[in-house]
């Protein structure tokens, strides 16, 4: 893939991000920012995750996202531990109920916005010993917080975070 097509597609997403906080009345809100950046890493993490995956399982290469995560999908948990202790250091640990795919085939069930707030919260407490700001009072902060939160009407929670996530 080229740089230009990277930049069109990031370009693009930050766009549709955009977009869907200004159809839930957060556009030119303080909270848009932190919005656009938790769901950017959030793809940007699952993407490399997979990225990962393709260097240290062989049989993993040549494959597509979407087959890489079915067949660790079907990993048993002992083979699928192994393979995250080959991961690099700077790459996150996913649970298999933090693939972007796991929550877009859930995103029709009642309460979605709090499937997908609590995906980023597990990401984040799972990994906070590699990614976290850690304060002067020695505090650790967290990589996300609950994104619905900002969306004041209960009832658009959740198609607000069906958006977040489909970008």
């Amino acid at each position: 893939m080229q740089l230009t097509d990277i930049t069109t597609q990031t370009k693009a997403m930050i766009d549709d991000l955009k977009a869907i906080c200004t159809n839930y009345g957060l556009g030119n809100a303080s909270s848009e920012y932190k919005i656009i950046t938790e769901a950017f890493l959030y793809k940007f993490l699952n993407d490399k995750f997979i990225y990962e995956a393709k260097q240290v399982v062989p049989a993993f290469k040549d494959m597509s996202a979407t087959d890489v995560e079915a067949a660790m999908s079907k990993m048993s948990d002992e083979d699928y531990e192994l393979m995250l202790m080959d991961f690099s250091a700077s790459t996150a640990r996913l649970k298999r109920v933090h693939y972007i795919s796991y929550l877009f085939n859930r995103q029709n069930e009642a309460g979605f916005h709090k499937l997908f707030d609590d995906t980023l919260v597990d990401i984040a407490n799972y990994n906070i010993d590699i990614f976290s700001v850690q304060t002067g009072g020695q505090s650790k902060i967290r990589l996300f917080d609950p994104i619905s939160q900002y969306v004041i009407e209960e009832e658009k929670k959740d198609g607000f975070c069906r958006g977040s996530e489909h970008t």
